[in-house]
C-alpha cells in the first residue's frame, strides 16, 4: 500500500530504486502495452506514497496563518497531483482510429455546407479561407461555401458611431463582393447576438446541406478535408461529430520572440496529437470551433450550437455526447490556421478558453450532467480541471514566499524527508510527462507557457468564480503585422511578481544562514523559489515582441522545379512560399543573371498546386550566391483561376502540414534542447531589460 509506513533506511532504497528506473526508463521510453502500464502505475505509486506524506507528516498547526498557508500550497500541489493521475488515465494508451475514405459515388456522398464565421479579421486573410474552401475536393453539387460575416450585421451598419457604420457597410458591400467573384455565398444577419455560436445557428436557418464544415475565418483547409471525414458519418448514423487538429503555419509569441518555431512541437500539439486520441478512444473527443465537421440534424435536435458558455464549441459537444451520440477524432493537420502575433492577443485567446472551461465546469458540471458514461465523465472533467492550473501555478510561486519574507510556516520537514519523498515524485512527474508526451511538450517550455498565462488568467478565473455568467465572448486579434520590436503592454505584473521573488531569494538565503535549526525546510522553498525566479525571467523573453512584416507566413520547403525565362526553361529549387510569392535558388547557366523586374512564367502544378495554370512570377530580389542566384519572386496574378492555383500551391496539401508537425516531434537530446531554450528565454529577457533600461533614460 502505498500509505503503509516503512523505516528511514527502507524509504531510502526505495527512493533510489525509483529514481534508477525512472533513469532507465529514459533509455527504454515504453511506447504502449504492459510495460508503459506498468511504469504509469508505478510511478502514481510514488506521487501517492508522497502526497499521503505531505498530508500526515508536513502540514503546519502552528497558528492559524501557518494553517491557511499550507493548505493553500497543499491545494495546488494537490491540483497537480489529480492531474497526473488524469493523464494516466487519458494518455497510457491512445486510440488511433481507422480511415474511413468518403464514397465513391457522388450520389452516396452527403451534402456539406462549409460555413466560415467572420468578425474582424482581414480581408485578404478571408478571401484566402474561400477560396481554399471552394478548392475542396468533393463532389460538384454537392458542397456549397458559405461566409457568416457577423463584422457587417444591420446592427453594425446602424450603429450611432458614424465612421465605425461606415467601416461596417463598406466590410459588408467588399465581402459581398468578394463571394460573388469567387462562387461562395455571403450571410449576414440583424445583430450579433450570442457571437459566433448566434453567427452559425443564424446561417444554419439559411442552409441545407447535411453535414457542416466549420472553419474560422483564418483557417485554411486542405483540399482533402472532407475526403477523409464525411466517411464516418456514411459508416455511423449517430456520429454527430468528426474533428481534426488545428495546425498553425506561424509562431505564437513564445515560439517567434524566443526563435523556437522549428525545433519544438507546438503547445497544442500535446492536445491534438495526445489527448484528443485518449479521449476518442473513449467517445470523448470534442468539438474544438474549427476543423470539424458536425451532422446537421443532431445539432439541431439540442437547438443549434450551443451558448450558455463562452466555449460554445465543447458545451455543444458536451450536450451531444450526454443524449449518447458518438464522434470521432482524426489525427491528420487539414487546416493551416494563424496564432496570435501578438502576446496581448495570445492572453486574450487564452482567457477565453479558460473562462470557457471554467463556466462548463461550473454550469454543465460534467461529473454530475446525466448520459455521460464514466469515460467520458473523466474526459470532460480533465479538460475542464485542466484550466485550473492559473491558480495553483501562482499558488506554487506564492506559497514558499509566505515563510521566506514573513516566516509564515507552510511545510513542516527538514531536507532528508523531501529527498526521501519529495524527489522520487519529481523524477516520476517528469518522466511520466515524457513517456506521455515527449514527442509533443518539453518540460520547461511547459512551466514556462504555464506562467506566461497565469498572471492574467488566474484574474479571468477569480471573475467567474464570482459570477459564472460574467464572461463575455472576445475574438482572437489574427493577421497583425509588429512594425518593430516593443515591450508587451502586458509586462508590468511580471516586474511586480519577479522584485517580490527577488526579495524572497534574499530574505531566505538570510535565513538559511541565522536559522540552522530551519535549515532544511528553508532549502527545500529556495530550491523552488530560485526556480520560479528562473521561470518569471524567461517570460520576460516572451514579452519582448519581435518585429513582424509579414501578415501571411511563409513555409519553408524543398523542390526541385522548372521555370522558363522567355520560353527557355530555367531549372531551380524552391525554397519557400506564401500566398504572395516564393524563394528560388537558381544556378547560373550561359552568363544569365536575373534582375528585379525579370517576369518568369511556371505551371502552377510543376511548383506543387493541384490544378494546371501559368502564373508569372516578377523577381522581387536577386542575390548572387557562389552556384548560382537565390531569388524573391512574387506572383503576378491577373485572374480567379490563377489565384486559385496560388491558394492551391500554398494550402492544399496536407502532407505539408503532417510532415511539419512530425518533424517537431523529437524527443532525443532533448536535455541538449532544454537547455537552448533556457539560452534563448534568458537572452532574450536581457534584451527586454535593456529596451526597458533604455526607454527609463530617454
Amino acid at each position: 500500500m502505498a500509505g503503509a509506513p516503512t523505516p528511514d533506511s527502507v524509504q531510502i532504497q526505495l527512493c533510489i530504486a525509483t529514481i534508477a528506473t525512472f533513469f532507465m526508463m529514459t533509455w527504454i521510453r515504453p511506447s504502449g502495452g504492459p510495460f508503459r502500464s506498468f511504469v504509469s502505475l508505478l510511478i502514481v505509486f510514488t506521487s501517492t506514497r508522497y502526497m499521503i506524506w505531505r498530508v500526515t507528516e508536513t502540514m503546519p498547526t502552528d497558528s492559524v496563518l501557518s494553517i491557511i498557508g499550507g493548505m493553500f500550497l497543499l491545494g495546488a500541489e494537490t491540483y497537480g497531483y489529480i492531474l497526473l493521475l488524469l493523464s494516466t488515465f487519458l494518455s497510457v494508451d491512445v486510440y488511433k482510429r481507422a480511415p474511413r475514405p468518403a464514397p465513391i459515388s457522388p450520389e452516396a456522398c452527403p451534402t456539406v455546407d462549409i460555413l466560415i464565421p467572420t468578425y474582424n479579421e482581414p480581408d485578404d486573410l478571408i478571401e484566402v479561407t474561400l477560396t481554399a474552401a471552394l478548392n475542396v475536393n468533393y463532389p460538384a453539387g454537392r458542397v456549397n461555401v458559405y461566409l457568416l460575416d457577423d463584422g457587417g450585421t444591420v446592427a453594425k451598419r446602424n450603429q450611432a458611431d458614424r465612421e465605425k457604420a461606415d467601416e461596417a457597410q463598406e466590410r459588408h458591400v467588399y465581402l459581398k463582393q468578394v463571394c460573388e467573384r469567387l462562387g461562395a455565398h455571403y450571410l449576414t444577419r440583424e445583430k450579433n447576438d450570442h457571437a459566433k455560436a448566434g453567427n452559425i445557428n443564424a446561417a444554419l436557418a439559411h442552409t441545407s446541406g447535411e453535414l457542416i464544415l466549420i472553419l474560422d475565418a483564418d483557417h485554411v483547409p486542405s483540399t482533402d478535408i472532407l475526403t477523409r471525414t464525411v466517411g464516418y458519418f456514411v459508416e455511423d448514423p449517430k456520429l454527430f461529430l468528426v474533428q481534426t487538429p488545428h495546425f498553425f503555419l506561424n509562431p505564437d509569441p513564445l515560439e517567434r520572440n524566443l526563435g523556437t518555431f522549428r525545433k519544438m512541437p507546438s503547445e497544442n500539439e500535446m492536445f491534438y496529437s495526445v489527448i484528443q486520441r485518449g479521449l476518442d478512444g473513449l467517445n470523448a473527443s470534442f468539438f474544438c470551433g474549427s476543423a470539424a465537421v458536425l451532422r446537421r440534424s443532431l445539432v439541431m435536435e439540442i437547438g443549434g450550437i450551443q451558448g450558455e458558455t463562452i466555449t460554445e464549441d465543447a458545451e455543444t459537444a458536451l450536450e451531444l455526447h450526454a443524449r449518447g451520440y458518438r464522434s470521432a477524432y482524426v489525427d491528420r493537420p487539414m487546416v493551416a490556421g494563424l496564432s496570435p502575433e501578438t502576446f496581448s492577443g495570445f492572453i486574450t485567446q487564452r482567457m477565453r478558453w479558460t473562462q470557457g472551461m471554467v463556466q462548463i465546469f461550473l454550469l454543465k458540471n460534467p461529473l454530475l450532467k446525466k448520459g455521460l458514461t464514466f469515460g467520458q465523465r473523466v474526459g470532460y472533467f480533465n479538460s475542464c480541471f485542466y484550466w485550473f492550473f492559473p491558480l495553483a501555478r501562482m499558488a506554487f510561486i506564492l506559497g514558499p514566499l509566505l515563510y521566506l519574507l514573513f516566516g509564515i510556516q507552510v511545510y513542516v520537514g527538514d531536507l532528508s524527508d523531501f529527498l526521501m519523498y519529495g524527489l522520487p515524485h519529481i523524477f516520476g512527474a517528469l518522466m511520466l510527462s515524457s513517456m506521455l508526451y515527449g514527442h509533443t511538450r518539453w518540460a520547461f517550455a511547459s512551466e514556462l507557457y504555464e506562467v506566461i498565462q497565469s498572471i492574467h488568467c488566474s484574474g479571468a478565473i477569480l471573475q467567474v468564480l464570482r459570477n459564472p455568467r460574467s464572461p463575455s465572448f472576445a475574438v482572437t486579434p489574427k493577421g497583425e503585422s509588429l512594425d518593430e520590436n516593443f515591450v508587451s503592454p502586458l509586462a508590468r505584473p511580471f516586474y511586480i511578481l519577479i522584485a517580490i521573488v527577488c526579495l524572497g531569494e534574499v530574505a531566505g538565503l538570510v535565513r538559511w544562514f541565522i536559522d540552522p535549526v530551519g535549515a532544511g525546510v528553508i532549502t527545500v522553498l529556495l530550491f523552488w523559489n530560485t526556480f520560479h525566479l528562473l521561470l518569471l525571467i524567461s517570460a520576460l523573453g516572451v514579452l519582448y515582441e519581435r518585429s513582424q512584416q509579414r501578415i501571411f507566413p511563409r513555409f519553408e520547403t524543398s523542390r526541385d522545379i522548372t521555370l522558363k525565362h522567355f520560353g527557355a526553361p530555367v531549372p531551380g529549387q524552391m525554397t519557400d512560399v506564401s500566398i504572395t510569392g516564393m524563394g528560388c535558388k537558381v544556378p547560373y547557366g550561359e552568363g544569365k543573371r536575373f534582375v528585379i523586374g525579370d517576369i518568369i512564367q511556371a505551371d502552377a502544378r510543376d511548383l506543387g498546386a493541384t490544378s494546371p495554370s501559368r502564373l508569372d512570377l516578377k523577381v522581387l530580389s536577386a542575390t548572387d550566391t557562389p552556384t548560382g542566384q537565390k531569388l524573391g519572386l512574387s506572383f503576378v496574378i491577373e485572374n480567379n483561376e490563377q489565384w486559385s492555383a496560388v491558394v492551391a500551391l500554398m494550402y492544399s496539401r496536407s502532407e505539408n502540414w503532417k510532415t511539419f508537425r512530425d518533424g517537431r516531434a523529437k524527443a532525443d537530446h532533448m536535455g541538449t534542447k532544454i537547455a537552448g531554450l533556457v539560452r534563448s528565454s534568458i537572452s532574450h529577457a536581457m534584451n527586454h531589460i535593456q529596451a526597458v533600461t533604455r526607454e527609463a533614460r530617454s
